[in-house]
């Protein structure tokens, strides 16, 4: 199985339009968790972006998942941007369904991948990491569990491995 992260454009309406359709989203993405499918989703608190992280056995499965995405089917999301993880560590524990956890998702490139693999692994022990792991392009992605991006940042960097100077934070609501 692979696990893609899949960062969502959202409509410019999204925050006004996306309320009706949020039980039917939230219901599916639960079952797709319960499935299996679907390791973690929530928006950006600005409503620019989302983010779900899907996994799937080919890149097929997930374009049928994408095409059936509640909020997808209502136009809320315009756009995909999956990427496919090389590597991943699964989290430790999961969120209750609508949880809203303030969170910060930090993608960047690596320095050295077996310090950044240790690294990631020792945050999460220390519950500042919620999970993440590496891209096929030498880049890295990890949700941390700070909403203070700086804060997020240093954890990251200070951790080991990644290139400080080329690692960009984005406010995610963790919402399953």
């Amino acid at each position: 199985m692979t696990i893609y992260h899949v960062r969502f454009t959202c409509a410019p309406d999204y925050m006004a339009r996306r309320l009706p359709f949020r039980p039917a989203h939230l219901k599916q993405l639960a079952r797709l968790r319960e499935q299996g499918r679907v390791v973690a989703g929530g928006p950006e608190p600005d409503g620019m972006a989302a983010h779900i992280f899907y996994r799937v056995a080919d890149r097929a499965e997930l374009t049928g998942l994408l095409e059936e995405n509640e909020f997808n089917r209502a136009g809320l999301f315009t756009a995909s941007h999956p990427r496919a993880f090389a590597e991943f560590l699964e989290p430790l524990d999961l969120p209750p369904v609508d949880a809203g956890f303030g969170a910060t998702i930090v993608d960047g490139v690596l320095a050295d991948r077996t310090v950044a693999r240790c690294g990631l692994a020792a945050l999460q022990r220390q519950t500042r990491a919620a999970f993440g792991g590496f891209l096929d392009d030498d880049a890295g992605l990890a949700v941390m569990r700070s909403a203070n991006a700086d804060e997020a940042l240093a954890w990251l960097a200070d951790a080991g491995g990644w290139d400080r100077t080329r690692l960009i934070a984005r406010a995610w609501s963790q919402t399953l």
